[in-house]
């Protein structure tokens, strides 16, 4: 248990407001750090990777943690359209995949995996206001 409040500490300490800020919306080295502390997070916690949509629907191409990170970058970039987002991943897409090999998701699969864990332009998911504080969102 001491492990899984450790790794949050980390994700609260770096996004805290006394780290400089970067010098754009989103910079490749923050994307990495925060990806790095974000799946040792999902790790500690014992996160069960998703594998498929529903008991017998097709196996994901892109890992949920994946999806979930994403959502995580477009409330940083205070992203709120599917194809907003969508655009983002792209440009990112080469910083956040976990393999290399990887096309970037279309933005339609996106939007259905974002709807999926509870994230739309209305609401954030709620993992999202589990993790980080009020005021880092804002």
């Amino acid at each position: 248990m001491a492990h899984v409040y450790r790794a949050f500490a980390n994700l609260k300490r770096m996004n805290s407001s006394s780290m400089p800020k970067p010098v754009a919306k989103l910079n490749h080295a923050w994307i990495t750090q925060t990806r790095r502390c974000f799946l040792e997070f999902l790790q500690v916690a014992d996160f069960p990777e998703v594998q498929r949509n529903g008991v017998r629907g097709s196996v994901f191409e892109y890992p949920e943690s994946l999806i979930m990170f994403i959502a995580v970058l477009s409330v940083k970039c205070k992203e709120k359209t599917y194809l907003g987002i969508h655009r983002m991943t792209c440009r990112y897409w080469s910083v956040i995949t976990p393999d290399k090999n990887l096309v970037p998701i279309s933005e339609s699969q996106l939007r259905e995996r974002l709807k999926k864990i509870g994230h739309t332009s209305r609401r954030l998911a709620a993992f999202i206001l589990q993790l980080f504080p009020q005021a880092v969102i804002n």
